[in-house]
């Protein structure tokens, strides 16, 4: 049964025909379209969600949420649509109506997709970080962002066609602008693939205490052109990705445990008894410390001097933080001092020796008699 027919049935029954009835029947398919849209979305939706609940998985849930808004609007336009058919424009309006109405459905599907695509990284996201590799969250922004241009070129794409312009010829147009545009934009694509490198190998993320050639300090951002550092002076530095990807980075809040060595000398004629008591008290002291990371701790007679024995002090603390490993480092400090006091072993300074050697600069001739 064709459009025309139905109408014809709908005026028996309402007593009317003619242009009126073509009205008449068109406001009533839009008001039906606005007052019945939600109803008939929200019932198709429960549907879906039912069939939905069946499997194991949430996304297929939250891509079926998105589908609200869009739903909704395109109940309405058909809605539209269709009433424009009703009243019968001529052959040229009417193509048009279709292209606008075809260009509306573009418009709609894709912003179902743009709003599914959040739940797609969402999704992608939570099963990632399940893993014991965590997801880089600058690295699934950045595919969050990508996904949604694509979907937005494709978009702007379909609907150009649509209209019946030629998009090869848009294309290849584009392709030598972009080659243009990617010469000139050279160091910026670099950069670009930097950060990706950056965060695919987790070098360092916002908050770290990381250590260049060039600068050291807190990383403060972490963009897509560039990284920005604060200084332990207050300054902040940026640094192109490029080169942070190119050039060795010292992580040093990846590190478990923090290094502390240094070298005490004591006088040489100090007795052997009193140097081995020294030695096993400072071990013993740093094994009961409780800051003291007990894998490595060296304290040994290193070597000999100039008129001094060398006593080497090596262990890790447990903190990585600075101002922490401050506090370990001076309470072993003060303990390691009071065990010389106690043995009565002082800690001498490097003797060095200057020789000064007097010269004659005034020449006297001496005397005749």
């Amino acid at each position: 049964m064709s459009l025309d027919e139905v109408i014809k049935k709908i005026g028996q029954i309402i007593h009317l025909e003619g242009p009126l009835l073509r009205v008449v029947c068109a406001l009533a398919i839009v008001i039906l379209g606005i007052l019945f849209r939600r109803l008939f979305v929200r019932w198709l939706i429960c549907i879906l969600l039912k069939l939905a609940k069946k499997t194991k998985t949430e996304l297929d849930e939250m891509i079926i949420q998105a589908l609200d808004k869009p739903a909704n609007a395109l109940v309405l336009f058909t809605s539209i649509w269709t009433a424009l058919l009703v009243l019968s424009p001529p052959p040229s309006l009417l193509s048009f109506i279709n292209k606008v109405y075809r260009t509306v459905f573009i418009i709609l599907v894709c912003w179902f997709l743009y709003r599914a695509s959040g739940s797609l990284m969402w999704h992608l996201e939570r099963t990632l970080n399940k893993t014991e590799k965590k997801a880089s969250p600058m690295l699934l922004a950045f595919f969050r962002k990508a996904l949604k241009t694509f979907i937005v070129v494709l978009e702007i794409f379909m609907i150009i066609k649509e209209w019946g312009f030629d998009v090869s010829g848009l294309l290849a147009g584009l392709g030598i602008g972009g080659l243009a545009i990617s010469l000139a934009a050279k160091d910026a694509a670099s950069n670009l693939i930097g950060s990706i490198t950056i965060m695919l190998d987790k070098t360092y993320k916002i908050g770290d205490w990381i250590e260049t050639e060039e600068v050291e300090g807190t990383v403060e951002e972490l963009g897509f052109r560039s990284t920005k550092i604060r200084t332990f002076s207050d300054a902040l530095v940026t640094v192109p990705n490029a080169v942070m990807s190119n050039e060795p980075v010292t992580n040093w809040s990846k590190m478990g445990k923090r290094k502390v060595s240094y070298t005490l000398e004591i006088p040489l004629d100090t007795p052997l008894d009193k140097i081995e008591l020294l030695l096993q008290r400072i071990r013993d002291m740093l094994k009961g410390h409780a800051d003291v990371n007990q894998d490595v701790i060296a304290v040994n007679l290193q070597g000999f001097g100039e008129a001094t024995l060398k006593v080497l002090i090596y262990y890790f603390t447990k903190t990585t933080s600075f101002i922490t490993y401050l506090k370990v480092t001076e309470d072993v400090n003060i303990r390691v001092l009071r065990i010389f006091e106690e043995l009565g072993i002082p800690i001498t300074v490097p003797v060095h020796r200057m020789l000064v050697e007097n010269k004659d600069f005034f020449h006297q001739p001496s005397s005749k008699p």
